[in-house]
């Protein structure tokens, strides 16, 4: 009986060790920096391979230090900006994206708010007519809307792509600010009626400035999907004054040959949105996001 009690003690023993070695710094540490290192990495490659030489690219073995380099060392993304229209490439993703991200933040902040402070007949309905389109697959609508940007004129226009990604962010900026407002105490508004205020004042004053971490979240989740969207993008333009930098990129693979270091330059570029928005903002994507799936 004493030995079997020393036993169970001396496993119990070892697996406390062992717990604390893993829960200890040094292993947290180790852990954390491998995955840095994990997920940083492509975008390292991507850069050095973005300032290499076509030869220094296809050196057996690679070259994780650049060696091999331009001179001068950003002419990849010169030849890139000015030779292949990756200016107007950029513009046009930048116009498509600013603009769809300002109506439907615009649009989907008013009707979350709508959905979670008014009743009406089939308001559910409603809501859940919203989401499914949201759930329809994007290569499913491809045709349709081709038909439709056919018959109103509007083929290889921003225009097109900015309808397109409205229809496909709305639904979820609708639902994620809805979730979000709900969290917001409606006492607030009912305190605001008191004191004279009209509803949209309320709105504009008391409850909207509460909800920016969820308006920011949802306007950096439409910004990034329009930034990097290539499907309808390929089929829907087909000259430089309404690409995108998606589409920009692929015209890299050529024929007979791939330049691989100027489709690093071009993902690279492409990379800088996404990046500079997690690092500036990642606060809000956190705080927004928790609290409408808390509240879903």
């Amino acid at each position: 009986m004493k030995e079997s009690l020393t036993s169970s003690n001396r496993q119990y023993e070892i697996i406390q060790q062992i717990g604390r070695f893993i829960t200890g710094k040094y292993a947290v540490t180790a852990v954390l920096s491998a995955l840095v290192l994990y997920f940083t990495f492509p975008v390292y490659w991507t850069f050095v391979s973005s300032i290499k030489t076509m030869g220094g690219i296809h050196a057996f073995p690679p070259n994780f230090i650049p060696v091999e380099v331009i001179d001068p060392i950003w002419k990849n993304y010169t030849d890139l900006w000015f030779q292949r229209a990756f200016n107007m490439f950029t513009l046009n993703s930048l116009v498509v994206a600013i603009v769809t991200t300002v109506l439907v933040v615009s649009f989907g902040t008013l009707a979350g708010y709508g959905f979670s402070r008014f009743r009406f007949p089939y308001d559910d309905y409603v809501f859940i007519g919203i989401l499914g389109a949201r759930l329809l697959p994007p290569i499913g609508m491809l045709v349709p809307f081709y038909r439709l940007f056919s018959i109103g004129e509007l083929i290889d226009t921003r225009i097109a792509l900015i309808m397109v990604y409205t229809y496909m962010n709305l639904p979820l900026v609708v639902w994620l600010m809805r979730n979000y407002f709900v969290s917001i105490p409606a006492d607030l508004d009912e305190a605001a009626y008191i004191d004279g205020a009209t509803r949209f004042q309320t709105f504009k004053d008391i409850i909207l400035p509460l909800a920016k971490p969820g308006v920011a979240a949802c306007a950096i989740l439409t910004f990034l999907f329009s930034w990097r969207e290539f499907l309808f993008a390929f089929v829907l333009t087909f000259t430089e004054a309404s690409k995108t930098i998606p589409v920009g990129a692929m015209m890299m693979l050529e024929d007979v040959v791939i330049l691989w270091n100027y489709l690093a330059a071009a993902g690279f570029i492409a990379m800088l949105p996404a990046l500079l928005f997690v690092i500036l903002f990642q606060r809000h994507i956190v705080s927004g996001l928790t609290a409408g799936a808390i509240k879903g």
